[in-house]
């Protein structure tokens, strides 16, 4: 805060962001900020121009996607689940957010990356996830720390709610979740529960893995699910 009471620029970007759900684009702060900054005391450069060089330099803000900024903290917060309050409920509430801005077109995509690992909507896909399957189906692991929110659809070809939607999804072991992965696609699942595992997995390789094509595998929930699987079976599985 400056000596007048007046806050600083980062400080009324920060308060902004945190009202909006801890992100912003630039025209939301061109606009918002003034709420908590007095406009007749500046002068100098241009306030937009000013409110843009603060986002881009200041360490405590992220750029999340084209003209979208989010707080830092908040996302290594949220990367590595150190927040008190980051229950499901109150991720659906950022994700809610995120997703209104989505659909009033006040940017461009949902996909975000920080140092290439964050991205809007994983940790609530992920802890919905938990919530629904608990374990790896082919496993049994279900031991949190070990499981992986696979998407069936990958995220890349998926749209927005896709994305988020947790029948898009699979718990899976990391092994197995490899295999099921895009730019693998060594196992599939059918809508009978069947594991079918492609012939460009060696036969020695199957035997150490413990699996055979065509088990079935009866703790994995298919009930919401048909659609993808079709789609992973089509255009993912090396068969």
């Amino acid at each position: 805060m400056n000596k007048d009471g007046d806050l600083t620029y980062s400080e009324a970007i920060e308060q902004v962001m945190r009202n909006n759900g801890y992100f912003a684009p630039l025209k939301l702060l061109y606009k918002e900020i003034w709420n908590y900054k007095d406009k007749s005391k500046i002068i100098g450069k241009t306030p937009d121009f000013t409110i843009q060089e603060k986002v881009q330099r200041d360490p405590r803000f992220t750029r999340i996607a084209k003209g979208v900024y989010a707080l830092t903290n908040f996302l290594e917060q949220v990367e590595n689940k150190d927040l008190g309050f980051f229950t499901v409920e109150k991720n659906e509430v950022v994700f809610k957010k995120t997703k209104k801005f989505v659909e009033s077109k006040k940017f461009e995509r949902t996909e975000t990356v920080v140092n290439q690992k964050v991205r809007i909507g994983q940790s609530y896909f992920r802890a919905k996830l938990l919530s629904e399957m608990k374990s790896c189906p082919i496993t049994g692991i279900d031991d949190k720390r070990l499981l992986i929110a696979s998407h069936i659809k990958p995220w890349i070809h998926s749209n927005n709610e896709e994305r988020v939607n947790t029948k898009n999804g699979i718990l899976l072991s990391p092994l197995f979740d490899k295999l099921f992965d895009k730019g693998i696609g060594l196992i599939t699942f059918t809508i009978e529960k069947r594991l079918l595992i492609s012939n460009k997995l060696s036969k020695e390789n199957i035997a150490r893995l413990n699996i055979s094509n065509n088990q079935e595998i009866l703790d994995l929930d298919i009930n919401g699910r048909e659609e993808f699987l079709v789609y992973h079976r089509k255009f993912i599985f090396q068969g």
